[in-house]
């Protein structure tokens, strides 16, 4: 039965905003694809944020990351010259300013072009999270959507997979637990640097905290429980994965639990959701008063619940259901 699935399809406003950033989605790829160095058969351009969940707003801001690879390239070497690279970024920029979407955040801080080699050779490293390979590795795994050179997209996303996967091969017992450990080491990454941001004047303290108890928190845990229900434990199994938003991720894996008693409350999860969403469209979130912060604050515990309910299922293996906890 794919009952959630059903519901998740049949929800008018979450459907509206998907087919909206469909759209989106289409005009920032035709864009890109007139411009010459950001299409390079050796770049890849990705969309991650809103656009990779689609789920964009009206003021929603363009998320992109970048990576590079050649064949027979020495892992010292970079792929582009200097100027190649800097010639990629002014493109993406002329492309968002061209469409009229919000600037760049953080100034362009972390906008630049990572090699494949590096965001492999970097897991578990001190430059993982200094370079920002960590976060454009699981991105490009959690909620991406490709703008620009679908090959080299596929390419490395398989790469990635299977480098979480090698102590797998030939083993009947395998589980993911390579994969879901850097999964749960993002979500704990993101919420130290939440508590690192949050007073940050500049950034509204009640958006960055909704932020993270909503899109971020159903990205990774959906992702889990889809891991965790799916037995994932091939690249073949994570591609079909990946290729679903983190909602339709969590709605395919619910369909697979089988619990048809969560429906009615996976339906208020849906409606909870997409009032999240449609506030921070309107830029609602700027400015809460207490009341409205009250609000949203009861909204996201019952969010959390939701997730916790699902990831709780005694259908799901004890030792994987553990392994979230020790």
């Amino acid at each position: 039965m794919d009952t959630f699935r059903q519901a998740l399809s049949g929800h008018e406003k979450l459907s509206e905003r998907m087919a909206f950033s469909r759209e989106l989605l289409h005009k920032v790829r035709a864009a890109i694809a007139a411009h010459t160095f950001c299409t390079k058969p050796e770049v890849c351009v990705y969309a991650a944020g809103s656009l990779g969940r689609l789920e964009v707003g009206q003021i929603s801001d363009l998320d992109v990351f970048l990576f590079a690879d050649r064949n027979g390239k020495q892992p010292h070497e970079r792929t582009l010259t200097r100027l190649e690279e800097i010639s990629a970024l002014s493109e993406l920029i002329q492309v968002n300013t061209a469409l009229k979407l919000p600037a760049f955040s953080g100034d362009g801080e972390f906008f630049k072009i990572h090699e494949v080699s590096q965001i492999l050779s970097g897991t578990g490293t001190a430059v993982d999270d200094s370079e920002n390979f960590f976060t454009t590795r699981l991105l490009l795994l959690l909620e991406s959507k490709c703008l620009a050179n679908d090959q080299l997209y596929d390419s490395a996303t398989e790469r990635v997979v299977e480098m979480y996967f090698r102590d797998g091969r030939g083993k009947s017992d395998y589980k993911p637990l390579f994969l879901l450990n850097d999964i749960l080491r993002y979500w704990r990454t993101i919420c130290l640097n939440y508590e690192r941001t949050r007073n940050d004047r500049g950034r509204p303290w009640w958006k960055k905290n909704l932020n993270l108890k909503f899109s971020r928190k159903l990205t990774v845990f959906a992702t889990v429980l889809a891991i965790m229900i799916d037995h994932v434990d091939t690249y073949e199994k994570f591609a079909k994965l990946s290729s679903l938003t983190p909602m339709e991720r969590l709605a395919t894996a619910l369909d697979k639990l089988g619990e048809q008693g969560l429906l009615d409350k996976f339906q208020r999860f849906l409606d909870d959701y997409e009032e999240f969403l449609a506030a921070k469209s309107h830029a609602e979130l700027e400015a809460l008063d207490s009341k409205d912060a009250a609000h949203f604050r009861s909204t996201a515990q019952h969010f959390d619940d939701f997730l916790h309910e699902t990831l709780a299922s005694p259908r799901i293996e004890q030792r994987l259901r553990r392994f979230l906890l020790i």
